[in-house]
């Protein structure tokens, strides 16, 4: 028992010593302490030695049962910490009723979140899932919505998002490890225990098809009172409309006598910059917000007056629009991918790249970001702000991006911007793409890939004020 109570991680100490006394003695159970009490010999019997044994056997019947239970508790433990296992998305399955993510274990309800974005032009129902996407997401051919779009949105994190052009009473429902996503008294095609069948979705006759609606619309009934109760626990973490009366300030890179990078063809960076500012600026306007762009033309602007002008407009963000350079035409070919920047002090040799890059083009102006402005910014509580802005951005931009372009995530990133020293609110740098790449130089010339940048950065600020009201 001890050996078995030290296996199980059990506190054994209390019957270490009591096991000592019986320790030469082949004593299992209460039955052999009987046996031995029946075969004293008559002339030493004395009346108080078996209320004794006896006692001492309850004892010992008793601990056992306490193990017993110990036993059972550290079961339980395990079977908890089994359902406690990281949450992972092992595929995805989806028809004109439903949307569907396999899991690697059941989940519970709190370990989802969900709230909606609801403009004139586009409603957005989100879920965030406290998963690992373990598969890359292909858009489904069929869908409850206009559009599905399924990606880690932070390494804890698995963000599902419905797109649609009319608000969408989404449900969920929890079933075989399954996350079960259908619209308000719709149901699944196909039972949850199929998903894996593809034939025996593929060949389900009419009769079939019949016979499953009648069973399933008793299940539509059962699930409509437990999604009504649900909908209450959900409706605390909607978020119904996102605050209107905001004033962002798109801050389009260089500008006039400078060109900023340069890619092949000519392209420069501060027209490539510019037509996505002002496409952005326009999808933001239609959806409520107050917009101002540092430039709306082809003119120098130094990166003083930049924030500056920020600051005077009282805005609410400020947005830096750039487009990136490798160092060398060796390095052309191998550098690529989308980035989005706020303000620190960093130590990446990347970031510090990409902070040089756009740096150089006033030094003069440098001069007046002394190391104190420097500091005192980064003391303040608009870097983290600035960080979660930077997320967002970052994952809305790819999330939009891929929908008909294959891009590389460069990720969120710190380096030392001296455009975003100064600002007074939430600021940061994007980086479309790098322009001297062979296949993102041409993409970011590309004016429908400039509206899916656009419409990235749009969608980021959006989520930005969902969460952070």
């Amino acid at each position: 028992m001890v050996d078995g109570s030290k296996k199980l991680g059990l506190d054994y100490k209390v019957y270490e010593s009591e096991l000592k006394n019986y320790e030469n003695q082949d004593i299992i159970s209460y039955a052999q302490t009987k046996e031995l009490v029946k075969k004293p010999e008559k002339q030493t019997i004395n009346k108080n030695i078996i209320p004794k044994v006896e006692t001492s056997a309850k004892k010992i019947e008793s601990k056992e049962q306490k193990v017993e239970n110990e036993v059972q508790k550290s079961s339980s433990k395990e079977n908890e910490d089994e359902v406690k296992k990281p949450l992972k998305v092992l595929k995805f399955s989806s028809d004109d009723d439903s949307f569907v993510l396999s899991l690697n274990r059941d989940m519970d309800e709190k370990e989802i979140k969900t709230f909606e974005l609801n403009t004139k032009e586009l409603y957005k129902r989100i879920y965030d899932i406290n998963a690992i996407l373990t598969t890359q997401f292909k858009k489904p051919t069929q869908k409850i919505s206009d559009d599905i779009r399924v990606a880690q949105f932070d390494k804890d994190t698995v963000r599902v998002v419905f797109y649609s052009d009319k608000k969408q009473n989404i449900n969920t429902k929890f079933e075989n490890k399954n996350i079960i996503f259908f619209i308000k008294d719709g149901v699944s095609k196909k039972p949850v225990a199929n998903l894996d069948s593809k034939s025996q979705t593929q060949k389900t006759s009419d009769k079939t098809a019949q016979k499953n609606k009648t069973q399933t619309s008793a299940v539509a009934k059962t699930a409509k009172k437990e999604d009504d109760k649900k909908s209450q626990t959900q409706n605390k973490n909607t978020i119904k409309n996102i605050p209107r009366n905001k004033t962002i300030v798109l801050d389009a890179g260089h500008g006039g006598k400078d060109a900023g990078a340069v890619g092949s063809r000519t392209l420069y960076e501060k027209n490539v910059v510019l037509k996505v500012a002002l496409k952005a600026g326009k999808i933001l306007k239609n959806r409520g917000y107050k917009v101002y762009y540092t430039r709306d033309k082809d003119k120098f602007i130094g990166l003083r007056n930049r924030t500056s002008f920020a600051n005077d407009k009282m805005a609410d963000l400020f947005i830096s629009i750039h487009a990136n350079a490798a160092p060398n035409s060796k390095k052309a070919p191998e550098m690529q991918g989308i980035e989005t920047f706020f303000l620190s002090p960093t130590r990446s040799e990347r970031s510090m790249r990409a902070a040089n890059l756009e740096n150089k083009s006033d030094t003069d102006e440098m001069n007046y970001f002394t190391k104190i402005s420097f500091l005192n910014f980064l003391n303040r509580e608009k870097i983290i702000a600035s960080n979660k802005l930077a997320i967002d951005i970052q994952t809305n931009l790819l999330s939009s991006v891929r929908t008909n372009y294959n891009v590389s995530d460069g990720g969120v990133r710190e380096a030392p911007f001296w455009v975003l020293v100064g600002a007074l609110m939430p600021a940061v740098l994007i980086e479309t793409g790098y322009i001297t790449h062979p296949k993102e130089g041409k993409l970011l010339a590309n004016d429908a890939y400039a509206d899916k940048l656009a419409e990235g950065i749009a969608n980021g600020i959006d989520d930005y004020f969902a969460k952070n009201r």
